[in-house]
């Protein structure tokens, strides 16, 4: 029996964050449902509006939305808590240019 394939049509505003995992990407949306496609995290990232996504880390970005908080944690780094419940590490990098950001909303 061959497999069946599928595209799913997901609206950019439904997505709370973006992990890349090796060579895959997962995407979760704000209800919590997990998508997995085959992409370069810098390739998406491009495509992807400056002002409503964010890098957490080398391999996370996360839509500016969807943050409720963000932790400070031992050490000078930071986790974002997404609305969804998902807890995101936060580079020290971005760290700062996430407090930046989040001062000039």
């Amino acid at each position: 029996m061959p497999a069946s394939c599928s595209t799913l049509l997901l609206p950019v505003a439904r997505i709370a964050s973006i992990v890349a995992e090796g060579e895959l990407l997962y995407l979760m949306t704000a209800k919590s449902e997990r998508h997995t496609i085959t992409c370069r995290l810098k390739d998406l990232e491009g495509w992807l509006d400056p002002a409503r996504f964010i890098r957490l880390g080398r391999g996370t970005l996360a839509n500016i939305d969807a943050i409720a908080k963000v932790n400070v944690m031992p050490g000078g780094t930071h986790v974002a808590v997404l609305t969804n419940g998902q807890k995101l590490q936060v580079s020290r990098l971005q760290s700062r240019i996430i407090r930046e950001r989040f001062l000039k909303l």
